[in-house]
């Protein structure tokens, strides 16, 4: 498998640049979107559901900066602070190390002055110095540890009976790294590894051996630190003594800890949640560090405790701006757990209107930051239609759940062609809600060949289960009119993470389905039907190549002509969060080695691949009026990216008509193909001057095959009535 890994690595290399260059995007946060009047600053940034709060100084500029890390995408998020408010800076994600795992907690072990980074393993923790020179975006080194004997090790370690082992953690908890003994070097609190849910403390001895804070020296002092256990959620034992009957012995779920002097008394109390719980218990220390005892739990903060969400953990940093520390808070979930849990509200910001000794948090807000965000949730998948019929294209957003139920919100494009501006309409766009499906992933495409591109989704029932292809026939000629209890299903049922796109694979104008599969494959499937009723037969289990892969999940795909070759391309998202791109796809026999370089770094001046969410939805749009349209990308976390294409050149302003072949043999299978870049009527008139059949009504970009069917060989116009102006194009038939 590396050797395979490898070989794709260096032909990716070995590409053409003439090639690579023509799939090169920047990301871009220039269109306005609305809501309520209101501009969202941070409107593309990607939203998030799971983000541990970190802050760095990213630019080296003397002030502290976001570096968020959202476990449900597997992905760091960087903000800049500037003029005390955060603005999303992409570029710096890429200096963060690969080797990542579950948790980031930034702190400075050293005393240099730079937080370095703790993160998960499945040995323990790891930990990376922050190496970075002066003026430079983030460097890091592995730390390796002293084990006693000739080797080094990789992963935290500490003495614990008699000689040094891993600090152990359970896969899903979040230790506390600070100092929790006064002395300068950094201490670790976490939840012992097995057995029943007690506490250890791991003291820091590098000042005390070494004078210096930089040598991670751990030693466990004890596992059962203030004699308590926690047994279930809401639920502990004090004294060393063992649970109730009933109560849980063993370490199951995740633990978080968080160690903070919240009473001013100059010891260490602890925050406590678990996975199961909604609640955060705050720890008190009765006693003294040397001598800790907790004799209550009670749920934190006091007034307006967290209870929105499971497995809250809590992060303490000044967001405001006032020199006072506040409190946030915020899920610590890998996934979903329940259709009820509001993702669109997980940063609760707790403002500190007391001190930094003695802190008193007041709840400001539910969605810090994600406010100001297009952020639905989770599995944001967009599609574009020109809804209203004005030229320009509006966007549509599915997502998997709000209150039990999903939705599509639309957000009408207010601006124009060439300089686009969204304002949500609505979050429920057609009452799509009511009709009680989760796990909305929609497109546009004409499903029952009445020439009008139709609304086409994937959904699964309220339980996530029993997913299905459904469309919901549009019924206006120009724009979009729908009826939701018009639903009709297309009999395709697949599994709730799988992708299913509408493509024309093989050119007989009627759509065929690219289906990405859970396990990484890539499905054939072709419309053997009719246009009015389409039925798909499985030709291909492994399109392009594309089969079951370790290394590549749950696939969804794209297709647009995105170089302006004339030719469509492929583009594919997976569970890593990086798009590739398989050229003239059509052509193609394979689609490994796709371009993946794709995405500018300002930093390094480079194009690369860039994590965009976890699991993506690409959708291709010409959101610009440019001669290469743009790559818009959902994701997991609820949010939206938009990759511009960094070599385009607007179209002129006289509309821009395809019609291919020209000429065209007749037979009953003959198809022209017809596109235009807005709305417009189109008359077909014979050489004898009288009109054949009824008027085509074509959206703005979506393509139209017509049939020639018994068509008579001779000359053609075709006449397009575009805002009250007449443009006629000529075609043959032989």
């Amino acid at each position: 498998m590396k050797k395979s890994l490898l070989v794709q690595i260096a032909l990716i290399y070995l590409l053409p640049a003439g090639l690579l260059a023509q799939f090169t995007y920047r990301l871009d946060s220039s269109i306005p979107v609305l809501l309520n009047s209101d501009t969202l600053s941070l409107a593309w940034a990607g939203g998030f559901n799971a983000g541990q709060f970190n802050t760095i100084d990213l630019n080296q500029d003397g002030i502290d900066d976001l570096a968020l890390y959202d476990r449900m995408a597997g992905r760091i998020l960087t903000f800049l602070k500037t003029d005390n408010r955060y603005v999303y800076a992409p570029a710096y994600e890429a200096y963060f190390p690969e080797g990542i795992t579950n948790w980031v907690l930034l702190r400075d072990f050293n005393c240099d002055g730079k937080k370095d980074l703790f993160t998960g393993d499945v040995l323990g923790i790891k930990v990376y110095k922050n190496s970075s020179p002066p003026g430079h975006p983030p460097a890091w080194e592995l730390f390796l540890f002293d084990t006693g004997f000739s080797t080094k090790s990789t992963v935290l370690l500490t003495k614990g009976f008699t000689n040094k082992v891993n600090l152990q953690l359970n896969f899903d908890d979040l230790p506390s790294i600070s100092d929790a003994d006064g002395d300068g070097d950094l201490d670790i609190f976490n939840v012992k590894f097995v057995g029943a849910g007690t506490i250890e403390f791991h003291r820091n001895f590098s000042i005390e051996r070494y004078g210096t804070c930089d040598s991670l020296d751990f030693e466990r002092i004890t596992q059962t630190w203030g004699g308590v256990t926690e047994c279930t959620c809401g639920e502990f034992a004090f004294n060393n003594e063992s649970c109730s009957s009933g109560g849980r012995q063993n370490h199951a779920g995740g633990k978080s800890l968080v160690a903070r002097d919240l009473d001013n008394d100059g010891d260490q109390d602890l925050l406590f949640s678990e996975s199961d719980c909604f609640r955060v218990y705050q720890l008190i220390n009765e006693g003294n560090n040397t001598s800790p005892l907790v004799t209550t739990a009670t749920a934190f903060p006091v007034a307006n405790p967290i209870a929105a969400f499971p497995y809250p953990t809590v992060y303490f940093e000044d967001v405001d701006g006032d020199g006072i520390t506040d409190m946030l808070a915020i899920p610590n979930i890998f996934y979903r757990e329940s259709t009820f849990t509001n993702l669109k509200e997980t940063l609760w910001f707790y403002k500190n209107t007391g001190t930094n000794q003695l802190p008193q948090f007041s709840f400001q807000s539910p969605n810090f930051l994600q406010a100001n965000m297009i952020d639905v949730g989770d599995n944001a998948v967009p599609a574009f239609f020109d809804a209203d019929g004005d030229g320009d294209f509006d966007l549509f957003i599915g997502n998997y759940a709000h209150n039990g139920r999903a939705s599509v919100a639309f957000f009408e494009n207010a601006g124009t062609r060439n300089e686009p501006v969204f304002a949500l309409s609505t979050d429920n766009y057609a009452g799509i809600s009511f009709l009680n499906f989760t796990n909305i992933k929609l497109t546009f495409a004409d499903m029952n060949g009445d020439a009008r591109s139709d609304l086409v989704f994937t959904a699964s029932n309220q339980f996530g289960l029993s997913t299905n292809l459904y469309f919901i026939p549009n019924t206006a000629n120009i724009g979009l009119q729908i009826n939701a209890a018009d639903v009709q299903s297309l009999n395709f049922p697949i599994f709730a993470n799988e992708n299913v796109s509408v493509v024309y694979v093989n050119n007989d104008s009627k759509p065929d389905l690219l289906v990405g599969k859970s396990n990484g494959a890539l499905q054939y499937w072709e419309n053997t039907g009719t246009l009015a009723s389409p039925a798909f037969t499985l030709i291909n289990t492994a399109f392009l190549g594309l089969g079951s892969s370790v290394l590549r999940q749950n696939l969804a795909c794209a297709v647009g002509d995105l170089d302006n070759d004339g030719n469509p391309d492929l583009i594919i998202g997976d569970q890593t969060g990086q798009l590739g791109v398989v050229s003239n796809f059509k052509e193609a026999t394979a689609a490994e080695p796709a371009i993946r370089n794709i995405v500018y770094n300002e930093l390094s001046e480079q194009y690369q691949p860039q994590n965009l969410g976890g699991r993506t939805w690409p959708a291709v749009v010409n959101l610009f009026n440019t001669d290469k349209p743009t790559l818009v990308v959902g994701n997991i976390t609820g949010g939206i990216h938009i990759l511009k294409h960094d070599e385009t050149t607007l179209l002129p302003d006289a509309p821009q008509i395809e019609i291919y072949p020209n000429p065209v043999v007749t037979d009953l299978s003959a198809v022209i193909n017809i596109q235009v870049d807005r709305p417009a009527q189109v008359y077909i008139i014979s050489s004898t001057g009288q009109q054949v059949g009824t008027p085509l009504y074509l959206n703005a970009y979506q393509s139209y095959r017509f049939e020639t069917g018994e068509l008579k060989a001779g000359l053609y116009i075709f006449r397009f009535i575009i805002r009250g102006k007449s443009y006629a194009r000529r075609v043959i038939i032989r």
